[in-house]
């Protein structure tokens, strides 16, 4: 029977595929260590870098679609604002037709009093319809970032991303640059979220105040309507 602990039965081969693993341990030299480790500190820094840089555009993109959503917001506004002025003109216009209507009726009614007796109220003054506090706010917000993109992006001083025995290692070399981008980046992501956070809630308090025109303007509507229903009554009736 052959011995399974015999020496022709041993094998030369390395188990498990250790031998494919190069070692960076007391087996490796010096050479061999500085190298890995070099490598190991470049794809992290590239890592790094690379990261910021996508999420610096990614915001400055989600900047530049608040911008515009900043910006249709405010054109819709000039038009809900000029739907309720006119509403506000028609509704000054059925008034002074009911009077004139009131004037005729007392005529054909028999009345001693008719339109002529005395002096047609002038119609009362046209009221611009003051710019809410949102819309004040989206505005400056809107321009605090178009006319002032350093003074948004400025920097935050988030601080160093690595401790301070890391960067004295990387002192004077390539990765002291890339460092020192990462920061840049991080401060100016800072700044940016800053920014969207204001100008989001710029947009929240915009929105409120143009839904309040709507509602505003959809009960002047049925109001002007429902008028110029009656007045067109009365009308057929004189005739």
């Amino acid at each position: 029977m052959t011995n399974p602990f015999g020496e022709n039965d041993r094998s030369n081969k390395p188990c498990n595929g250790f031998d494919n693993v190069k070692s960076y341990s007391s087996n490796g030299t010096i050479e061999d260590d500085v190298d890995y480790y070099e490598k190991e500190i470049e794809r992290y820094m590239q890592e790094s870098l690379g990261s910021t840089q996508r999420s610096k555009q990614h915001l400055e993109s989600s900047e530049q679609l608040g911008i515009k959503t900043a910006q249709d917001l405010l054109a819709q506004r000039e038009q809900l604002e000029r739907t309720e002025k006119n509403l506000d003109d028609i509704h000054r216009t059925t008034q002074m037709t009911q009077r004139s209507l009131n004037s005729l009726k007392s005529v054909f009614g028999g009345f001693i009093k008719n339109k002529f007796s005395r002096a047609p109220r002038d119609p009362p003054a046209e009221t611009n319809i003051p710019i809410s506090q949102s819309d004040n706010k989206l505005n400056k917000t809107l321009n605090s970032i178009s006319e002032n993109p350093a003074l948004n992006h400025s920097s935050s001083n988030s601080g160093p991303t690595l401790s301070e025995k890391s960067r004295n290692a990387i002192k004077g070399t390539r990765w002291e640059a890339m460092d020192n981008e990462i920061i840049e980046n991080l401060d100016a992501m800072s700044s940016q979220l800053t920014g969207l956070k204001n100008l989001g809630v710029a947009l929240g308090s915009e929105v409120e105040d143009q839904n309040s025109m709507l509602d505003r303007i959809l009960m002047k509507a049925d109001r002007n309507g429902t008028e110029i229903d009656d007045q067109n009554h009365q009308i057929k009736k004189l005739l």
